[in-house]
C-alpha cells in the first residue's frame, strides 16, 4: 500500500483540527466583538436621542417662558414670576410659567399655561411640570430625568449684555434675555447649553 492511498497520518490530522479550532476561535470572538460594538453603538444612540429630548424640551421651555407668576404647590407667598437661584444650592434652582401646552381633548379647559421647575440634586437635574400655573398639592406633576452624572452645574442669566449668577423673583415676572447651563462631568467633558427666553412670545 503507498502513502497516497494510506490516507492522512495522526499528526496531519491534528494539524488540520488544530487550524480548525483556531479558525473557529477567531472567527467566534470576531462575532463577539461585533456583537458588542453594536450593542455600544445603540447604547451611544439611545444616550443621544434621549439627550437631544432633553434638549429640545429645555429650548421649548425657554422659548414659551412667560411674565405670569406663579406659587409652588399649596404655598402661603405671594405669587412671583421668573426665579432662578444661584447654582450651588440644590432642589429647585429655576422655576416659572410657561405657555404652548395645548388641551389633548377637544373642548378641554385646561390652561395652555404651565407651572415648570428645574431642579438639581445629587448630580442629576430634573425637569417638573405642573398642569396648572398654580398647582396645589393634588395637581399632577411630571418629573423627567434631563441629565445625570453630573459633577458641577453652573447657570448664569443674561440682560441686556450683563451677566448674573442668579435672577430674583419679581412681582411682574421679568426675565433675563438669555440663560446659560454649563456641566461638567466625572470625565472631565464639558457641555455648555444657552437659552433664548421668550424668544416665541
Amino acid at each position: 500500500m503507498t502513502r497516497a492511498s494510506a490516507g492522512f497520518t495522526l499528526v496531519e490530522t491534528l494539524v488540520a483540527l488544530a487550524v480548525t479550532a483556531t479558525l473557529a476561535t477567531a472567527g467566534t470572538m470576531m462575532m463577539l466583538q461585533t456583537l458588542e460594538a453594536s450593542r455600544a453603538v445603540d447604547t451611544r444612540m439611545e444616550e443621544v436621542r434621549s439627550l437631544e429630548a432633553a434638549f429640545g424640551l429645555m429650548r421649548s421651555d425657554f422659548n414659551d417662558v412667560t411674565t405670569r407668576p406663579s406659587s409652588a404647590p399649596d404655598d402661603l407667598y405671594p405669587p412671583i414670576g421668573f426665579q432662578g437661584l444661584t447654582s450651588d444650592k440644590t432642589g429647585e434652582l429655576i422655576t416659572f410659567v410657561r405657555s404652548g401646552w395645548k388641551a389633548t381633548k377637544q373642548g378641554s379647559e385646561r390652561s395652555d399655561l404651565q407651572r415648570v421647575a428645574y431642579a438639581f440634586d445629587n448630580g442629576t437635574l430634573v425637569r417638573k411640570a405642573w398642569l396648572r400655573p398654580d398647582p396645589v398639592s393634588t395637581t399632577p406633576v411630571v418629573e423627567r430625568v434631563l441629565m445625570d452624572g453630573i459633577d458641577q452645574l453652573d447657570i448664569r442669566y443674561r440682560k441686556k449684555g450683563a451677566w448674573f449668577d442668579a435672577w430674583p423673583a419679581t412681582t411682574n415676572g421679568d426675565y433675563p434675555d438669555l440663560i446659560e447651563f454649563t456641566m461638567k462631568f466625572a470625565d472631565r467633558d464639558e457641555l455648555t447649553l444657552s437659552y433664548v427666553l421668550g424668544y416665541m412670545s
